[in-house]
């Protein structure tokens, strides 16, 4: 069976890039064959995953959540075998799926053979997410926090840009509508999920990534002034650290196959912790259309 090793060199702290040897020759021992390349960039990473997933490759990949999205990206339609091994510094992707963090755990996962169907999500019909569709200041945490911060300090990095950038959010109006379900007015976050982790957190703790659908989180800010932006705030962090499924007013909680989210032109959409689009957002759930090597 043919095999491809695709890596991210920066992601994490950079550690993956001495591991490559070792993990290449376990490669070998399960597959025989395997070509081993270090992507230039997401686009690179999606390019090779298409051309290797177009050819019925099994795709090992390293990397964080970001390199996990461009797999996905190449490989969907395809239904190419991924193999995960983590090496970012958040690895919700893994945390989702219960997969060891370790590179030996996730080879030793990858050599067991078993795989599944999981589900992803379609956005707009043309980009895709694997974990989380997301808007708000405190999204961008991902690649707004410099890479020498997370080469040092890793997670700790993210949560003290978290305290940051939940001071200097502002607030932006939509409108939604899952599950027969429609809600509307300002909020200070917006989270269309099908993991279980958002940044480590255990945002949406007991779903399934094999369900057909996507849970759906809106922080509400009501009315403006410093309350009303502490309140706010703190609906963030009740919903972030606590997952916070009964927020009351605040927490807004819709489940479906389906989301819909309109007026929200110039609002920044991040797909699994990359930047992705502007603007209103149709996002579905594509129930098994990636088969993941799982433990």
């Amino acid at each position: 069976m043919k095999c491809v090793f695709l890596y991210n060199p920066n992601s994490g702290r950079g550690k993956i890039g001495r591991q490559v040897g070792k993990i290449e020759g376990r490669l070998r021992e399960i597959f025989g064959e395997v070509a081993v390349f270090a992507a230039e960039s997401a686009e690179d990473m999606t390019a090779r995953a298409r051309f290797w997933a177009s050819r019925n490759a099994v795709i090992v990949f390293a990397g964080g959540d970001g390199t996990f999205n461009a797999v996905l990206a190449g490989a969907i339609g395809e239904n190419a075998a991924l193999g995960y091994i983590p090496a970012g510094t958040c690895n919700d992707a893994a945390r989702s799926l219960r997969l060891p963090r370790t590179v030996k755990g996730a080879l030793r996962t990858i050599a067991q053979g078993r795989t599944a169907q999981v589900d992803c999500m379609a956005i707009n019909e043309k980009r895709y997410a694997f974990c989380i569709v997301a808007a708000g200041s405190v999204t961008r945490l991902t690649y707004s926090t410099p890479q020498g911060g997370k080469r040092r300090l890793g997670w700790l990095a993210y949560a003290l840009g978290f305290l940051k950038n939940i001071v200097r959010g502002k607030p932006f109006y939509a409108e939604a509508e899952c599950g027969g379900k429609r809600v509307r007015g300002n909020f200070a976050l917006a989270l269309v999920m099908n993991g279980r982790r958002v940044a480590r957190m255990p945002v949406n703790r007991g779903a399934s990534m094999a369900d057909g659908v996507c849970e759906t989180a809106l922080v509400r800010q009501f009315g403006s002034g410093i309350a009303a932006d502490w309140g706010a705030r703190w609906g963030i962090v009740r919903l972030m650290l606590f997952g916070a499924k009964r927020g009351g007013k605040r927490i807004v909680r819709l489940r479906g196959d389906a989301v819909k989210v309109r007026k929200t032109h110039s609002v920044l959409w991040d797909f699994d912790g990359e930047p992705g689009e502007k603007g209103e957002i149709d996002v579905r759930v594509l129930p098994g259309a990636v088969k993941v090597f799982v433990s």
